[in-house]
């Protein structure tokens, strides 16, 4: 298969497969997320890495800011 095709169904449900095995889902997503495999795999990697930091983000700050509302009460 290509690279630049686009995933079949099975190639969908062999992702998500892999990435719901513990330990297993890290290395294959350091892996797809370097830019080995179909590029759609890897623009779906690089994807769900953006939207996890921008959630851990999300969390410290609205974390830091309740810590700051506790300490003015």
């Amino acid at each position: 298969m290509s690279n630049d095709q686009p995933m079949t169904t099975g190639d969908w449900f062999f992702t998500l497969l892999i990435l719901s095995i513990p330990v297993v889902n890290i290395v294959f997503f350091v892996i797809w997320l370097v830019g080995t495999g179909n590029r759609n795999r890897v623009t779906f990697c690089r994807a769900s890495l953006l939207l996890s930091l921008i959630g851990i983000i999300l969390v410290v700050i609205i974390s830091a800011l309740g810590g700051l509302s506790l300490m003015a009460m």
